[in-house]
């Protein structure tokens, strides 16, 4: 189990949230966990985490967990439903936390000098580059909550790092920026996504997917329903999240996207997703979009189809 050492305590007493009525008193149970929305031009992905803070709502003490060793994570290892533990069943006082900030073990900012084993790094073609996140050391990397914590209760949440949206190569230095696109979700309110592609999807002149990996294709979620979807370039519609596609045993292709709040999405297949660079407008296409509705604690289908039903 992870070592988690509590640095502050919350000294101000927060009204209890979310009680049943049932007179429950005392402090809450948090487990708090990281996921990944892929990027498919990497081998790894890894973060090395000191420590997550808590930030109370209306003010008072910071909660802190420092973790001791670091935490390191390959995020891209946590795709779909996959996620691993920062804080697991942790007490801390009931309340409202109205942000999170996790605190990264980060190379120095200027990239000078810098020799392998780094503390947070991405592995391009088998080899390690050094991975900075401007802040990530000092104030950390912020994320707006809430998230609720109800005495005697429990909360279990999920913050998901949205890797496609957030690295990128700091010009010819040899080293990777991450500016994480983040969010944070009640895993209690969140249901999943989950289908099968077919590869005669990716099979057309103007794809530039492979059709038998997959690699160069993925699946965008948009928040809403009728969405015309866009590629990644920092105006709206923004992808919420996307899910790349691995073959199956058998033959085909197949996606999963975890932790989506339930509510209306549009879902677009992309056969041209590895052209997508967040800080350029790439005119992408979409080969298949279609409207899903996805309920919390339930595992959503949606197959790809060349002729998709109606």
């Amino acid at each position: 189990m992870t070592r988690i050492l509590a640095t502050t305590t919350l000294a101000l007493l927060l009204a209890a949230c979310g009680s049943d009525g049932g007179g429950d008193s005392g402090p809450a149970k948090l487990s708090l966990s990281v996921t990944d929305a892929p990027v498919d031009s990497a081998e790894a992905v890894v973060v090395s985490f000191t420590g997550v803070e808590l930030f109370p709502s209306g003010g008072g003490d910071v909660v802190g967990f420092e973790f001791d060793p670091p935490l390191s994570i390959d995020l891209l290892a946590l795709q779909g439903d996959n996620s691993a533990f920062l804080i697991e069943d942790a007490d801390i006082e009931a309340g409202v936390y109205d942000e999170v900030r996790l605190i990264i073990d980060t190379e120095n900012a200027s990239c000078n000098n810098l020799v392998a084993p780094f503390a947070s790094y991405i592995r391009i073609d088998g080899t390690d580059y050094p991975l900075t996140v401007p802040s990530g050391g000092a104030s950390g990397l912020k994320i707006s909550g809430p998230i609720t914590a109800a005495a005697g209760g429990r909360a279990d949440y999920t913050i998901d790092f949205d890797l496609r949206r957030s690295i990128a190569e700091r010009g010819a230095t040899g080293c990777y920026n991450l500016r994480p696109v983040l969010r944070v979700v009640d895993n209690a309110e969140v249901g999943s996504l989950f289908g099968t592609v077919d590869p005669a999807l990716l099979a057309d002149s103007t794809c530039t997917a492979d059709p038998v990996t997959g690699r160069g294709a993925a699946v965008y979620v948009f928040e809403g329903s009728g969405i015309e979807p866009d590629d990644i370039d920092g105006t709206d519609p923004e992808p919420l999240t996307s899910a790349l596609l691995a073959p199956v045993e058998g033959g085909g292709l197949a996606y999963e996207v975890g932790f989506l709040l339930a509510g209306d999405y549009t879902v677009a297949l992309s056969c041209q997703a590895g052209e997508d660079e967040a800080a350029t407008d790439d005119e992408i296409a979409f080969a298949v979009t279609v409207d899903v509705a996805v309920e919390a604690d339930a595992a959503t289908e949606q197959n790809f189809t060349v002729t998709p039903a109606p």
